[in-house]
């Protein structure tokens, strides 16, 4: 008795190298297993599964595989709305907050330059990430498919896009970020929201060009970094727009 999987859309470029044709993939059942551990172990992550469809019917990844069975798996559709419940995802998160690994580190900057909450930290281990993620559900970014695959992700995006700026673009596309929300309002190494600073409070750690063209100023709440508007603002607005 066998069973029948449709990869849809870009799931399938997803697929393990001996598994990725335009045809269907026809199987026997061999043992017993969810719907979700057979997509795993043809390649792509839950993370990026929209819909699942067997015989029809819609189904969740606790869904039994069983002989006659015909599956339409489906890719997660842009724009993805993570505050919306869906049979995949019953709880939804309450905005875009991100996680990400140090495979896309700069990718985290960028999001962070943008206004978005992002963790990173290159000395994590991916059982760090995880037990942030068990604290506080946020999208896991990340190159690494099996990360993505732990139980502990619930929302995450296997970033397909080599540089940042085209990790940034994707991402933006893929969520339906048309401008960012709160750009320059980070801090970009530590992530906390940035506050105003007096300017006359800080002249002993500038330079003497920043003090004669720069008024404005904002300090880190953590790390106490400073920021202003120079040419790197600049070039942050057009990468952001761009």
């Amino acid at each position: 008795m066998q069973v029948r999987f449709h990869f849809h859309g870009e799931v399938s470029h997803l697929l393990r190298s001996r598994w990725r044709s335009p045809d269907q993939i026809i199987l026997p059942v061999t043992r017993a297993a969810s719907i979700k551990d057979v997509i795993e172990a043809f390649g792509p992550p839950h993370t990026e599964i929209g819909a699942i469809a067997c015989n029809g019917r819609m189904v969740d990844f606790s869904w039994p595989v069983a002989a006659r069975q015909d599956f339409d798996i489906h890719p997660v559709a842009a724009p993805w709305d993570v505050t919306r419940p869906t049979l995949l995802r019953p709880n939804p998160l309450p905005g875009l907050k991100f996680i990400a690994d140090i495979n896309v580190g700069r990718l985290a900057r960028y999001l962070r330059m943008a206004g978005f909450d992002t963790l990173y930290d290159p000395s994590w281990t991916e059982r760090d990430i995880l037990q942030a993620l068990q604290q506080e559900p946020r999208i896991l970014l990340s190159r690494s498919l099996d990360l993505l695959k732990r139980k502990q992700v619930v929302f995450g995006r296997a970033i397909r896009a080599q540089a940042p700026a085209g990790q940034l673009r994707e991402v933006f596309d893929l969520f339906g970020v048309e401008q960012p929300p709160h750009p320059l309002s980070r801090c970009l190494d530590c992530n906390e929201s940035l506050e105003p600073v007096a300017k006359e409070k800080i002249l002993p750690r500038l330079e003497p060009l920043t003090i004669r063209y720069f008024d404005t100023f904002y300090r880190c709440r953590h790390c106490d970094k400073l920021y202003w508007s120079g040419s790197h603002a600049d070039g942050m607005r057009r990468l952001l727009t761009g």
